[in-house]
This record gives structure tokens, sequence and C-alpha cells, in this order.
């Protein structure tokens, strides 16, 4: 897409970011507002929420669960011996999943983003920045169905695949089709549809800890499966996968969606659909959540679930409405109609 000279900007000067959808980011915050006593802590805050993030020292004592948890049964990574070969981790309230994405494709990252939460671990192997999937030791909550494919195939073979995931991670339809079960493509076109779709669940959760593991037994045996290298593609497809969103998501329908410093470029990268490009043009700084529903003739329930795939990938953010009654821009639909063959 070319760019016009009314192009929208990263809207940096308005008020703090909405936080009912649970983004956490402190780079809009004043210095002047600071006391001069926590001056050593707001540099150190600065420094964390800073791109270069991911660049973490040994993890310490006070990283072996999230901030303000108190003691709960939820799994968490314990230190010890291992998190030797941990290269970044915290709770996705402070890095978020996208950080931690970004982090792997621009720092070509090869090893295990782990996630915990309130069930199985979560596994997304990661080689060279290039993402080759997603797993988990529970057979049951990675294909909690069984696929119609699968329905000719020998339920003692299937049962040893399974019993393979269990034991090392390895994604069952990828045994299956290493020992020529079933063919090929047809089991990694699985194994990556329920990866994305069990990495979906973790957008939506409010209690994710997150630790990317460099050295890990899974990466030993992947050479016969092709990576993604597309992250933010990928991840949006992941985001594609959720239909609903909880109370605890909620967003004032008055907020106002801007783009992020970064957010105009990325999404002019992505791989959108004529409706969502279609969506995203509504974006200028100006009109609110309820005002671009309106435009778009959609349900502020369509809306929200619309605009939170972009709020995850902290394309864009959500300020409150001002005080101030603003004119509205013009309209930036022209801009993105080219964005709709990006699809093709």
């Amino acid at each position: 897409m070319s760019k016009s000279s009314d192009d929208p900007k990263p809207q940096e000067d308005r008020r703090e970011p909405s936080s009912s959808v649970g983004q956490a980011d402190t780079r809009h915050a004043s210095k002047a507002e600071e006391p001069a006593s926590d001056k050593n802590a707001v540099k150190a805050q600065h420094e964390t929420s800073s791109q270069d993030w991911w660049h973490a020292a040994e993890p310490s004592a006070e990283l072996s669960q999230p901030a303000n948890a108190a003691p709960e049964t939820g799994v968490y990574p314990s230190t010890g011996s291992g998190t030797a070969d941990v290269y970044f981790c915290g709770h996705t309230k402070l890095f978020s999943l996208n950080r931690a994405l970004q982090a792997i494709a621009k720092e070509k990252l090869t090893g295990s983003l782990r996630s915990f939460w309130d069930q199985e671990p979560i596994d997304l192997l990661a080689q060279n920045g290039e993402i080759m999937f997603v797993t988990t030791r529970d057979s049951n909550l990675y294909c909690p169905e069984t696929p119609a494919v699968l329905a000719s195939l020998d339920a003692e073979t299937i049962g040893k695949a399974l019993s393979q995931q269990s034991e090392t991670g390895t994604p069952f339809f990828l045994s299956l089709a290493r020992q020529e079960s079933m063919a090929r493509q047809p089991a990694m076109d699985l194994m990556r549809h329920y990866g994305q779709r069990l990495f979906s669940q973790l957008w939506t959760s409010t209690r994710v800890w997150i630790m990317f593991e460099k050295n890990t037994e899974l990466l030993h045996d992947i050479a016969d499966v092709a990576g993604e290298p597309k992250v933010d593609d990928w991840a949006f497809e992941t985001l594609r996968l959720i239909q609903t969103l909880d109370h605890r998501l909620s967003l004032d329908p008055t907020s106002i969606p801007a783009y992020t410093r970064d957010g105009f470029e990325r999404i002019q990268k992505l791989k959108l659909t004529a409706e969502e490009a279609h969506f995203a043009s509504q974006f200028n700084g100006v009109r609110s959540v309820q005002q671009i529903a309106k435009n778009l003739r959609l349900d502020l329930k369509s809306a929200h679930l619309a605009l939170f795939r972009f709020l995850a990938l902290e394309i864009v953010e959500c300020w409150p409405a001002s005080t101030a009654t603003k004119p509205e821009q013009k309209s930036i639909f022209q801009r993105f109609r080219r964005s709709s063959r990006l699809g093709g």
C-alpha cells in the first residue's frame, strides 16, 4: 500500500490508553508526574518496557511466579538448574504474548516459548525466528475431538502416537506422518490447525506466565518440519480462531483506537481479508469504537472482537474518549482499498 500525506500517525500526546482489554503499556507515562524518590524505579521500568526487554539476565528467585500473585495451585515455572537456559520470562501483564513473539522473530531465536496457565503448559517451538509448531503433553487439551481423517486408522496406532505426545510433547499428527500411518500433508495441516487453536486460548487468559528456553529436546528432531517465517500473520490466524470474549475483556464503546508507534507499518504487511482491511481503515485516532461499529453496520460485540485482534498484536491501542469535541478526520478508506488484495 502506498502512503499519502493524510496517513494516520501514532497518537502520542493523548491521555493514557484504556487498560480494560488487559494491555499493559507504560511508554506514555509523563516523567514530570513521577516523584523524584522513584527515579531509580522509573528507570528500571523504562528499561523493562523498551523493545530490548528480552535481553534479560539470568532469572532470580523473584521471578519464580507472577508479581502480586498469591500462592495458588496453578502451574508456574520454578527456579533451579534448568533456568540457566532461560532467555526471558515474565507474566503477560508485563511482557505480552505479542512482545514475546516479536522477540523470537527479531532475534531469530531457537528454543521453546513455554506458557504456564491454569492447564497443562503449552510449548511453542521456534527455530531461527520461525515458528515450527505448538504442542502440549495433554493430548486431550491439544485435540479434544477425533478428526474424521483418523476414523480409518488403527486404534492401537493412534494410541501409541498419543502416548508419545504425553511423554515427549511430539504432536501425535507428526508421529503418525513419520510412521506413514497417514498422508504427510494432511497430518501437517492438522498439526498446524490444532497448534494454532491451542495457542489462541492464551490470548484471552488472564493468568499466563511465559518463559523462553533456548535448549529443548523437541528441537533435536524437527528437521522434517517446515517453519512459519511470518510471525505476525501466524499470530493473527490464531486470533481469528477466537469467537467470543468474556466480560473481563470488556471495552468502553466510547474509547478511541489509535495506531501504536510501529502499528501502521506492521498492519500494511499483514495478510488481511477485505473485511479486516476495511475495519482497520477506520482507525484514525478520532473515531470511537461505537462510531466505527455504526459506520460498518456492526453490533458492538462483533466490532470489539474484530478490534481485539489488533489490540492483542499491539498494532493499535485504545484511548479514553476526549472531553473536547473534535471534527472527524477524512476517511482513509481509499488507502486501504489495496489492502484487500493482501489476502491474494
